[in-house]
């Protein structure tokens, strides 16, 4: 697996990671404290993804991110002063209405705004219609591997098509056996090198 899908997976997996504890993890977050974090997640991701290609995303078609999180690619992605070029210029004026540039950044936008508070794949035709908030998720439509898993639970044409509550149920299950510690056997940690 190349080094950019590699860090897909890892953004992927910080993206699910920072919907279950509502913090703002992003790649290169632990890059001074714990560099050698985002290779032990990809090597976790990527045994998990081998066993299973499907377990892709589709937690993002209920739920919220903040400002904060995303802001970056409306004003000044890339330190180029303008937005990210993926972001459907239609549907960028919608992003900078709910998120103004040095507004509150701890403000939620739904990340699947075309069935808000349903749990369905339009947010797979969201990514197609380059309308994905968080740039992990734009990522899985601009890379062609991961492209193809897109169309396929949107049904294109040509491919076999996934259903997608299906495969969601069983990506979930899968992940839940990547074997995470939970209660005291681990911990968070705010800097790597340090317990809490």
């Amino acid at each position: 697996m190349d080094n950019k899908k590699q860090t897909l997976f890892v953004v992927l997996i910080a993206t699910l990671i920072t919907l279950a504890v509502d913090q703002g993890t992003r790649l290169g977050f632990y890059r001074t404290s714990c560099p050698r974090v985002e290779t032990i997640v990809q090597s976790t991701v990527q045994s998990a993804i081998r066993s299973n290609p499907t377990m892709a995303p589709g937690a993002h078609t209920i739920g919220t991110a903040a400002c904060a999180l995303f802001s970056y690619r409306l004003y000044n992605y890339n330190n180029t002063n303008g937005p990210d070029p993926t972001i459907d210029t239609a549907f960028l004026p919608t992003l900078r209405n709910l998120c103004p540039n040095g507004g509150d950044g701890s403000r939620r936008v739904n990340l699947d705004p075309a069935s808000v508070g349903r749990f369905d794949n339009s947010y797979y035709a969201n990514l197609r219609n380059r309308r994905g908030v968080l740039e992990s998720d734009a990522a899985l439509w601009n890379d062609p591997t991961t492209q193809r898993f897109v169309q396929r639970f949107l049904g294109v044409r040509g491919l076999l098509g996934l259903t997608f509550n299906v495969e969601f149920g069983r990506s979930m299950i899968r992940m839940g056996n990547i074997e995470v510690k939970t209660g005291t056997q681990g911990e968070i940690r705010r800097v790597c090198s340090a317990i809490n």
